[in-house]
């Protein structure tokens, strides 16, 4: 054999070995990437017992509070045939607790399974890493069996329970309900189709408004009169401002009135023990009574007295024959008085010429 043919065939060997080299770094990186496992990352294994497993695969997820952890790495049948040990790879530890709990759901209601772990409350006991080989798992959540038992349930539910004839009967009273109000009877009817109801309404609506208007009138007129009382404005104001001026003036007027009551009740008790000339009146002695009575005897039988012509002032008051003698005194009084004015100048003169002499 010759040298090149040899050449050729080493060279065809080397090309041949490369080719299914990066075949296989390709396949473990495609591989890699679709499994998501990290290489040469740290890995935990927990293993536990359950009654089924709904169909589940090696390969499926293991989910954590929805975040997935692991895969699942082996599933067997147990020993005793009471179960299926299921083996899962985990990329981070977990704690779990006295009440935790390990099942199968599905992954979608497409199909596929997966492993949910709950980790348990946290203020329980831990359970130690030692028993994490022999967990035990809860029952497969089979979601479609549920959703048939619910379905299943609805069913009877609308059919023997009778819903389905009420929801007709309802039906049935809504529709003749809705064609008296298009009809305008009964008080929704009017209201839809009466428009003098709907324009009283309106009107409402604005008294309402206006009411509403009013309201916020008086609030701001409570604003402005609180603010004036906190600014010490108004008596009101003054009385409850810091500025103490207003309240001694007010506390030195209740002084005085309560100084002018307590002059008051002295003098009514002055009043009340006869003392003075109203409480001499008011008194429970009649002394002076009697003698004002007495008196006003004394001038009963006095003006008796003058309207009977009794004595001088009487007669005086009733006949006037005195009178008449009186007024003609008074007349010559008068005319001796003119005489005496006459004759005064001729007596001057006499007395001024006999002096003379």
């Amino acid at each position: 054999m010759s040298s090149s043919k040899r050449r050729s065939d080493v060279t065809t060997e080397i090309v041949v070995g490369a080719f299914m080299f990066t075949i296989l770094v390709v396949l473990l990186t495609i591989t890699v990437v679709i499994s998501q496992s990290k290489l040469f990352q740290e890995t935990y294994k927990i293993q536990a017992t359950f009654p089924d497993v709904g169909g589940l695969k090696e390969g499926e997820g293991v989910f954590l509070r929805g975040v997935k952890i692991g895969n699942v790495e082996k599933i067997a049948i147990a020993d005793d045939f009471q179960g299926v040990n299921v083996s899962m790879r985990l990329t981070r530890p977990v704690t779990l607790y006295e009440d935790y709990s390990l099942f199968v759901e599905p992954s979608s209601m497409l199909g596929g399974m997966r492993m949910v772990v709950d980790e348990g409350s946290h203020n329980l006991n831990e359970i130690p890493e030692s028993q994490f080989d022999d967990l035990e798992g809860g029952a497969t959540r089979d979601l479609m069996g549920e959703a048939t038992e619910l379905v299943e349930v609805i069913r009877t539910s609308l059919v023997e329970g009778g819903t389905l004839d009420n929801i007709k009967d309802l039906t049935a009273n809504l529709k003749g309900i809705t064609e008296k109000v298009a009809q305008g009877e009964g008080t929704v009817g009017r209201l839809i189709q009466d428009e003098g109801l709907y324009e009283e309404a309106m009107g409402l609506v604005n008294t309402l408004n206006q009411t509403a208007t009013n309201l916020q009138q008086v609030a701001k007129d409570a604003r402005s009169i609180s603010s004036r009382l906190a600014a010490g404005e108004g008596s009101i104001g003054k009385l409850l401002s810091s500025d103490e001026s207003f309240y001694n003036n007010f506390t030195n007027t209740l002084a005085q009135v309560s100084r002018a009551s307590e002059d008051a009740r002295k003098i009514l008790a002055r009043v009340e023990k006869g003392e003075g000339t109203i409480g001499k009146l008011l008194s429970a002695d009649d002394k002076v009574y009697k003698d004002l009575e007495k008196t006003v005897a004394n001038l009963r039988d006095f003006s008796d007295s003058m309207a009977q012509e009794k004595g001088t002032i009487g007669r005086l008051m009733n006949e006037d024959t005195l009178y008449v003698k009186v007024e003609a005194l008074v007349d010559e009084a008068r005319a001796t008085i003119d005489d005496f004015r006459e004759t005064s100048p001729i007596t001057t003169f006499s007395s001024i010429f006999f002096g003379a002499f």
